[in-house]
């Protein structure tokens, strides 16, 4: 992944952006796949994590110093991001895999508030509708999946939380590296969750005594779906606005459904009238699509000669 961002035009980070999406449909999966409490979860996986990414940077030749401005940005950041996971394997715990990633669609609606507050630019009406449109959805979904209410609330906020440091990580990974930030953010999981395990009483076994079946997942999880698709999903905020990124994540559900229902096809089916929901998702995602490829047509144009 090349860190010059002249080199990575807009259909690359497009491209790694889909993959990367891809990639993340399989968090829920393996949220319920692996045996242990949210909490465990989000410690082991981010501690794998952190791991590979000291290897990444290595590769790359990036200096993971702390001497930058943002480090303390980077902190806080990482303290949304443990709320955010916190939030999200409890959903799934709480409801189903499939709901959990649905109701993360909703940072849609929440991302296109927050980000003029960072920005100072207006907030768009067409980032609003497409917004209204997919949490219309998600009521049409919520209003069916009626045994899954818990996790839907906590899904919710989990995507409000997902919405506030994509927003933030778009401002920071201009003036940054992405595997800094994202390395920072991530030792800030580590050391809170940690520390909140510690005092409970309550941390996790080391991983050569668990399952192999635990292993297997937290090793997919931290390396391929966290250090490599985390990483990415900083480095296209170079090139693509967060509004653009957050509408392709809704993607993220629908990769997550499909593999839940080949998985466990009894325990995440859920009514026809939900698929009807996901897609209205997919009809916003390619609008949006659309109307991102328009506007970029319009800024390449050339101007015609002044005549002289």
């Amino acid at each position: 992944m090349n860190t010059d961002t002249g080199q990575l035009t807009r259909r690359h980070a497009v491209l790694l952006l889909h993959l990367t999406v891809f990639i993340w449909g399989w968090t829920g999966i393996l949220g319920k796949w692996i045996e242990q409490s949210a909490e465990h979860i989000v410690l082991v996986r981010t501690v794998i994590a952190c791991a590979g990414l000291v290897l990444v940077a290595r590769w790359m030749r990036v200096t993971l110093s702390p001497r930058t401005p943002d480090l303390g940005r980077y902190l806080l950041t990482g303290l949304i991001i443990l709320a955010h996971w916190t939030t999200f394997y409890l959903a799934i715990k709480r409801g189903s895999a499939s709901v959990a990633v649905t109701c993360l669609s909703t940072s849609t609606f929440f991302t296109a508030l927050i980000t003029p507050y960072w920005t100072k630019q207006r907030i768009s009406p067409f980032e609003v509708v497409m917004g209204l449109v997919i949490m219309g959805a998600l009521l049409l979904i919520f209003g069916l999946e009626t045994q899954y209410r818990e996790g839907m609330v906590l899904g919710t906020v989990s995507a409000l939380l997902s919405a506030w440091f994509n927003v933030v990580n778009s401002r920071l990974v201009q003036r940054g590296e992405a595997v800094r930030i994202c390395f920072y953010e991530l030792l800030t999981v580590i050391a809170g969750m940690g520390l909140w395990l510690a005092w409970q009483g309550d941390l996790p076994a080391p991983l050569w005594s668990m399952s192999v079946h635990d292993v297997a997942g937290y090793l997919v999880l931290g390396l391929v779906c966290t250090t490599f698709a985390f990483t990415a999903g900083i480095h296209v905020l170079k090139r693509l606005t967060p509004f653009t990124v957050i509408l392709t994540v809704n993607l993220e559900p629908v990769y997550t459904i499909l593999i839940a229902l080949l998985l466990w096809p009894d325990s995440e089916r859920m009514h026809l009238g939900s698929y009807a929901g996901f897609a209205l998702i997919l009809i916003c995602i390619s609008l949006n699509g659309w109307r991102q490829r328009a506007m970029d047509t319009r800024m390449i144009r050339p101007k015609p000669l002044a005549q002289g």
